[in-house]
């Protein structure tokens, strides 16, 4: 198996996520390099995983050279640039999610990519984290007959910190690009129609929406999700609706339930302590598409339309009118 050397942009909360999911495989991964333009965020990346070579910027990184996979854990709003850059620079990239804060960003970062030769993938983690990966397994194998729809809820109170409070679009932003993604995995086919509402709550500190409502269709698979930000109860849960069983997703696990009343329970073993692992396992897909020459399937190309979905909701709530999509994409 072959090592690779990987370089981290942006040494932010969610690097530390990442760095201990790697330190976890020195048999497949090597962080070599680190940027960040604040120093103390560098200074923290050498103390705490002994990454010596670190940089103010992303270009100072590219010219040492000395590792071929970058892994960006920017702010969405900064991610295009950095991206292009590293492109250029012939340079892999796992990027955090949401890709992009809207499509048509989304598209030109995976055409610039493409144009350049190199593999996009993007950290589509709860396919792993959440149960989504068990439930398609169990669909496949008909074990509740046809899909007839999903019903959602993710409700939490949340109140965020740093740049995300700033950001026009929140909520969804940070917790629906999961679940529309999910649906995608779940269903294994594309968006047709999309309805949102939002609104925010004056208990949480937030430019963005802290709540939204959002029907979906998938060809003929109704779901409906509810995102809070500022619910007094606590509860996440998908239900898919088979017409011979159903399923009942946490992140714990997913369960199997029958007319009959039997139910049978399959734990996720990338939860709880576990759900480092799901980073990895995304930055491996693409390791292994680079070492086979194939694609991954957390791609950027996939990912245009998970951006999508999550675009086409809060395009329906700022026109408060349904988005139609075609194959999962607006053009």
């Amino acid at each position: 198996m072959t090592v690779q050397k990987i370089a981290v942009v942006g040494c932010g909360g969610i690097s530390r996520v990442h760095l201990s999911a790697y330190t976890a495989h020195p048999e497949r991964v090597e962080v070599v390099a680190a940027c960040d333009p604040l120093p103390e965020r560098t200074a923290w990346a050498r103390e705490t995983y002994g990454i010596e070579r670190t940089y103010s910027s992303v270009a100072e990184m590219v010219d040492a050279g000395g590792w071929d996979v970058a892994v960006v854990c920017t702010p969405s709003s900064v991610r295009k640039d950095a991206l292009a850059e590293l492109a250029r620079a012939g340079k892999h990239i796992l990027v955090e999610k949401p890709l992009s804060d809207n499509v048509d960003d989304a598209r030109e970062i995976v055409e610039t990519c493409e144009k350049a030769g190199v593999i996009l993938a993007v950290n589509q983690n709860f396919r792993d984290q959440y149960s989504f990966g068990i439930a398609r397994k169990l669909i496949e194998d008909g074990r509740i007959g046809e899909v007839l729809g999903i019903d959602q809820q993710d409700l939490t109170f949340r109140q965020d910190k740093g740049w995300r409070l700033g950001m026009a679009r929140h909520a969804m932003s940070v917790m629906g690009v999961h679940w529309f993604d999910g649906f995608r995995v779940l269903l294994g086919r594309e968006a047709t129609w999309v309805s949102c509402r939002t609104f925010s709550s004056p208990a949480i500190e937030s430019a963005g929406e802290t709540d939204g409502f959002v029907q979906i269709h998938f060809g003929d698979i109704p779901v409906s999700y509810v995102q809070s930000f500022s619910s007094s109860r606590k509860h996440v849960e998908t239900i898919v609706f088979g017409d011979r069983g159903t399923l009942s997703l946490n992140y714990d696990s997913a369960t199997v339930l029958t007319p009959d009343g039997a139910s049978e329970t399959i734990p996720n073993p990338y939860a709880g302590d576990q759900r480092r692992e799901s980073m990895f396992r995304s930055l491996d897909r693409l390791l292994t598409a680079i070492e086979s020459g194939g694609e991954p399937s957390n791609s950027g190309r996939d990912n245009l339309r998970t951006v999508a979905l999550l675009d086409a909701a809060y395009r329906s709530a700022e026109q408060r009118t349904p988005i139609e999509l075609v194959e999962g994409l607006p053009w």
